[in-house]
């Protein structure tokens, strides 16, 4: 068949559909076009909000560490303080952990009052840094922490019932008595004549026996005070024992401490087969000597026998010469402590008294006894906060009715705790024994800087100023 100019035949069904589809392929090609830049867009979108999210984190994070590790300066501090830490400290920039470090810094604060007397106030700061986030520089928190601070050793004189343990005498004040530093018992003080209290004096009791004393209250008496708890063992000290395992469960032995500057000279002394006291190594400079601990705490199981005779022949090895305590620690036992000779400070004064310039403090706390050994010279000097929790400070030989074994001075330039009351001169029963004179003098040291862990008079709570945004 002739087809004629003009009478073109209309396409068939295959030319449609080419056609069609020819058409979808460039619509197809600028759609692809189109939702590829869609993504990309989208792609940068999500990339930079992941990258603002991560940044948002990071800065969190490294806001947390820094607050975190100004806690842990805060409560570096806490330690430190209860550790007797002697004075304002600005400490050293600390690495905690990844990115973060801490500072610890104290100061002193005002004496506050408390129901019983006053407790000393300190300020500590914790400041905290992290550079988690290293292209937004360091996050800065500082955390401050108010608290007070009371012990033992804040009172001259400290007791729960004022009798004898053993013969439930009631002992008095006498006239001769001169006390410079702050006194508290929570019996019924008794008094015979005009002795003198230089400091301020509290009673749990709401009376003072006789009533119309004639005693002398320099900075008055306060009666009607609540109690000082007295505990029957002091864990604290076990807790931070820098030399776990020292001590003996023989009624018959102890362990010899002797300090001399820095260091601890330990043996163990005992009865032997014929009935005689000796200590291994016979002498003193062969026996264990270490450093004092860094915790600040000695805990011994058993009997103690302590002593520091500044420059003199010790009493119990004549070659041995100690050049006194020098440091800050707290010794205590699980039994009686006896102190057999001088216990002297080695920068204590030419007269054994302390002065206020020298940082060396010494704590003994006895879940027992403390003694006064029988064999001491006429006068014996001591140099050191003292707690007896469960007895007395005596003397060892004081119920040794009939004999007589009597010296001169019992110096003391610290202070003195004890439950019960105990003697340190007595005739009961004939025969003289003990101290004619006591020379108690208060180490005022002490209030601020009492030896590390020593037993508190109260529970005192913290008070936190804490900064939770921003810098500082």
């Amino acid at each position: 068949m002739t087809i004629m100019p003009g009478n073109r035949e209309k396409p068939g069904a295959a030319e449609k559909i080419y056609q069609n589809r020819n058409s979808q392929r460039g619509s197809v090609l600028v759609m692809a076009t189109v939702l590829s830049f869609a993504m990309f867009m989208l792609g940068l979108a999500y990339l930079g909000s992941i990258h603002g999210l991560q940044q948002d984190i990071s800065i969190q994070l490294s806001d947390s560490q820094s607050y975190y590790a100004a806690y842990a300066g805060a409560i570096e501090g806490v330690v430190k303080v209860k550790g007797g830490q002697a004075g304002d400290y600005n400490g050293r920039w600390v690495n905690y952990y990844d990115f973060a470090k801490y500072q610890t810094q104290i100061s002193l604060g005002s004496l506050n009052p408390i129901e019983f007397g006053f407790a000393q106030g300190y300020m500590v700061t914790g400041n905290g840094v992290s550079s988690f986030y290293n292209g937004v520089g360091e996050s800065a928190k500082s955390i401050k922490m108010g608290f007070n601070t009371s012990t033992y050793a804040d009172y001259l004189y400290l007791s729960d019932v004022e009798r004898d343990p053993r013969r439930l005498e009631i002992i008095r004040f006498w006239t001769p008595d001169t006390l410079d530093g702050k006194v508290h018992s929570n019996d019924t003080l008794h008094i015979s004549g005009s002795p003198r209290f230089m400091k301020r004096v509290t009673s749990h009791s709401s009376v003072v026996d006789p009533s119309n004393t004639t005693a002398q209250f320099d900075e008055g008496l306060w009666l009607n005070q609540r109690e000082i708890f007295f505990p029957n063992q002091y864990n604290v000290i076990r807790l931070h024992n820098g030399y776990p395992g020292w001590g003996t469960f023989d009624a018959d032995s102890a362990t010899e401490i002797t300090f001399s500057g820095p260091y601890i000279y330990r043996r163990y002394c005992g009865i032997d087969t014929l009935g005689i006291f000796t200590c291994q190594p016979e002498n003193i400079a062969n026996a264990l000597m270490v450093v004092h601990p860094p915790s600040g705490a000695l805990f011994i199981e058993g009997k103690v026998i302590v002593k520091a005779d500044r420059g003199g022949e010790d009493i119990l090895d004549p070659y041995f010469v100690s050049f006194g305590f020098e440091g800050r620690l707290t010794l205590a036992s699980s039994d009686t402590m006896i102190i057999p000779d001088n216990l002297v400070y080695r920068y204590a004064n030419y007269d054994n008294s302390v002065p206020t310039t020298i940082n060396d403090v010494l704590g003994l706390i006895s879940e027992n006894y403390i003694m006064i050994g029988e064999d001491v010279g006429d006068t014996v000097y001591i140099n050191a906060a003292m707690a007896a929790i469960n007895g007395s400070i005596t003397v060892q030989d004081i119920y040794n009715y009939g004999q007589t074994n009597e010296k001169q001075s019992l110096f003391i330039y610290g202070s003195l705790a004890q439950r019960n009351r105990g003697l340190v001169h007595s005739s009961y029963g004939g025969g003289l024994r003990g101290f004619i004179e006591k020379d108690y003098h208060y180490d005022t040291r002490l209030q601020t800087h009492p030896p590390p862990y020593f037993l508190p008079t109260s529970n005192n709570p913290n008070v936190y100023y804490e900064s939770f945004y921003g810098d500082g």
